[in-house]
């Protein structure tokens, strides 16, 4: 078990997690191969560490890769969040201004937007009157009118 701690040993760690990485990808033993790789290197550099603060090292490297690739990909992950509405014709509604072209009945009117009509829901509707996309629900357009 000697062997395990001085930098040779981490060395070997290092490639067997990443190796791992390899065969059941999970991203975290990744990042825990890497720890064991920079700490291979700091023992070789600073050889007189005890078996105690190595492994809080280890420890210590593996949480703070782990957390930094966490917030990265969380981050990354709420920006391709906005993206998801380029694929919904729907909410991609949203702010466009079109024109009054049917008045139906209590609020309910026709809204041609581009080259389609949809069934929109405003206060005090005329014909003819622009209105701009507040919120969709189904295939209904809550508009507002532009001045």
């Amino acid at each position: 078990m000697e062997w395990l701690f001085n930098w040779n040993g981490w060395l070997i760690l290092g490639f067997v997690l990443l190796a791992l990485e390899l065969i059941i990808p999970g991203v975290f033993i990744m990042w825990w191969g890497l720890s064991a790789i920079l700490l291979a290197v700091l023992v070789w550099l600073l050889p007189p560490l005890s078996v105690g603060i190595q492994i809080s090292g280890f420890a210590l490297l593996a949480i703070v890769f782990s957390l930094i690739w966490w917030k990265y990909q969380h981050s990354k992950d709420k920006q391709d969040d906005k993206f998801t509405s380029l694929n919904s014709r729907e909410q991609s509604m949203i702010g466009m201004q079109g024109v009054i072209v049917e008045i139906l009945e209590n609020g309910i009117a026709r809204g041609k937007f581009g080259d389609t009509t949809w069934r929109v829901i405003g206060s005090e509707l005329h014909l003819g009157d622009k209105v701009q996309v507040q919120r969709v629900d189904g295939i209904t357009l809550y508009v507002t009118k532009v001045t």
